[in-house]
């Protein structure tokens, strides 16, 4: 047995008094792991070898190291064993810092939801500085595209949401944003006609009119982008570059069907029109449907960002392309930064690696799971479209509200959200809405309190009584 593992320790939380035993076997490497019995790359007893000293079937022991693996507590690695992958990080264990306190609740940016990563990048960053070999490869000039580890890192990451990409065909960039202006450069040209749907992220928005792009907004259904909308588009204007959210559009909460992927990009081959699919925002994995990239790797331009998976302020992000575009994205980068922060890159590789980003992920997935109960609790009956993984939602104003007078009058109870002018593109008829976030607050009371607060505005204010203090 490997001199690691620590058998009479780690063990010593397993009973078998109730329930199935494989979750038994689950339960204690997660108490081990939270206790510090078992610590990251601590090797676990062959399958075999367990089940004969605690008298239960090779089966059980299988079960049992399944689940833990589900619980990301532990990796199976061919030829070498079973592993213990890092520390299990809960909401109990975070003492985040208090912000100074503020009377508005900020529901306007999709932010990631609240959390002490404070003390999980200062760990981080101390294990990065403890071996100087890692450091000196993080301090030297690098290729523009990233290092090749961090690139094979991010390939094997997006392998588990179903996206296989070779990592030479991978450019690291200072977060979704920074990918996208880097997509544009490298597709496009000042002048050229680029189209989006009508309602749009405003990010891409300004970097569109910053690129001096002729940006048209095409019409959207239930699905999203209208295929007869974009071939009408080709035919008349020829554009170079579609840029699209299919996976959960901003600021509509939408997901595209595969059908409707499939149309676009049909549409798209024939018109040689490339395609950029911005996929930043925060998708529960067993949600996720067939990438545009993964359907048409030659066609597509692949956005993502640990921004909202990770940290925001790591300003990590990733371009997946097709290859006749590698020269003009390596030019793109070398004349905006050179290359992004190695270090950053590190440090998302680092969670990765070790754990911590599935973990971070399965907490953030339960909490805006608790925070879209609450927002179908108190707004029942109102017209808002969300998905149950989505930081946000997408809320049409009854009749007589309007977007600007809705946002100022909640501004006014201190609640802050977007007006849906801010997402349109051109001289698209804008609809009455707003989008509001319910990932940004530090806290679910103060979800609730927000969005009682609009509740009550949207049917208390509305009554004949109240309309003329709201007009």
């Amino acid at each position: 047995m490997d001199k690691k593992i620590s058998f009479p320790c780690w063990l010593k939380s397993l009973s078998f008094n109730s329930g199935p035993k494989y979750m038994a076997l689950a339960d204690a490497i997660e108490q081990a792991v939270k206790n510090g019995s078992l610590h990251s790359g601590d090797k676990l007893p062959t399958h075999r070898w367990l089940a004969d000293v605690l008298n239960v079937t090779i089966g059980t022991i299988t079960r049992g190291y399944a689940e833990a693996e589900r619980r990301r507590l532990i990796t199976a690695r061919v030829g070498s064993g079973t592993f213990v992958t890092g520390k299990v990080w809960q909401q109990a264990q975070f003492n985040v810092p208090q912000k100074p306190e503020s009377t508005l609740i900020d529901m306007s940016l999709t932010l990631q939801v609240p959390a002490p990563r404070e003390e999980i990048l200062a760990e981080t960053l101390q294990m990065i500085a403890s071996d100087p070999l890692r450091m000196t490869s993080l301090l030297d000039y690098l290729p523009e595209t990233g290092l090749e580890r961090h690139r094979s890192i991010i390939a094997g990451w997006l392998a588990t949401l179903s996206i296989h990409v070779n990592p030479d065909n991978i450019l690291i960039t200072n977060g979704g944003q920074h990918g996208n202006m880097m997509a544009l450069q490298a597709a496009t040209r000042p002048g050229d006609t680029i189209v989006s749907e009508s309602l749009t992220y405003p990010g891409f928005i300004n970097a569109a009119r910053q690129w001096q792009t002729h940006h048209i907004g095409l019409p959207m259904d239930e699905h999203g982008l209208i295929p007869e909308a974009l071939e009408q588009c080709c035919l008349q204007h020829r554009p170079k570059l579609l840029y699209l959210m299919p996976s959960l559009q901003n600021p509509t909460a939408l997901i595209m069907p595969i059908q409707r992927r499939e149309q676009i990009i049909e549409i798209a081959r024939r018109h040689k029109l490339l395609i950029l699919e911005d996929d930043v925002q925060f998708v529960a994995s067993d949600k996720r449907l067939t990438s545009l990239y993964s359907l048409a790797p030659d066609l597509v331009i692949y956005s993502g960002s640990f921004s909202k998976t990770l940290s925001g302020g790591l300003r990590t992000g990733y371009l997946c392309y097709p290859a006749h575009l590698r020269e003009r994205l390596v030019m793109a980068m070398r004349s905006d930064c050179w290359v992004p922060p190695p270090l950053m890159a590190e440090v998302a590789s680092e969670w990765i690696e070790s754990g911590i980003a599935e973990q971070l992920i399965r907490w953030q997935t339960e909490a805006i799971a608790r925070r879209q109960k609450l927002m179908t609790h108190h707004l029942k009956g109102i017209d808002i479209q969300a998905q149950t993984y989505s930081f946000h939602g997408w809320l049409k104003l009854p009749e007589p509200w309007r977007a600007e007078t809705f946002v100022r009058h909640l501004n006014n109870k201190g609640v802050k959200v977007l007006q849906s002018e801010l997402f349109a593109v051109g001289s698209y008829s804008v609809p009455q809405a707003v989008r509001l976030c319910i990932s940004s607050p530090d806290s679910d009371n103060k979800v609730q309190f927000a969005l009682e607060t609009i509740r009550d505005i949207l049917t208390v204010e509305l009554d004949p009584i109240y309309r003329p203090l709201v007009f």
